[in-house]
């Protein structure tokens, strides 16, 4: 009976301490997955943007191509998939402009001499994740 209660209680202890270590186990693995998701994410947000850019604009030149995931306001605890892409182009601003409204509805573009800068801003699929902090 004693070596039972003795049993009982070991299982006992090893569930309490086991409970907590599996949660913060399954909470760092879920970061780990959310940020990797979120890098793909703006990855894939960049290559299109530079497929867009090559099928729309037959003159473009492109000599620059950036991206970051995280938190680009530092105006809260959230991530955001950011793709900025310089290129080149005889179009004029408003018709770059133009081209960019149809497909893109977050987005800032700046023009200088035949050079554009576009910045698109993408939703992150784990906008909680802690790289956001």
């Amino acid at each position: 009976m004693k070596k039972t209660i003795i049993k009982i209680l070991k299982g006992l202890g090893i569930t309490i301490v086991a409970i907590p270590v599996i949660i913060i186990a399954l909470f760092i693995a879920i970061e780990v997955v959310g940020y990797a998701a979120n890098h793909i994410t703006t990855s894939k947000q960049t290559k299109e943007l530079t497929a867009y850019i090559e099928k729309t604009i037959e003159d473009a030149s492109i000599s620059e191509v950036y991206s970051f995931t995280g938190n680009s306001t530092g105006t809260g605890n959230h991530v955001e998939c950011l793709s900025r892409i310089t290129f080149k182009s005889d179009m004029s601003e408003d018709d770059v402009d133009t081209i960019f409204k149809e497909k893109y509805k977050y987005y800032d573009l700046e023009g200088q001499e035949g050079s554009y800068v576009i910045t698109v801003y993408g939703d992150a699929p784990f906008p909680d994740n802690i790289e956001g902090h």
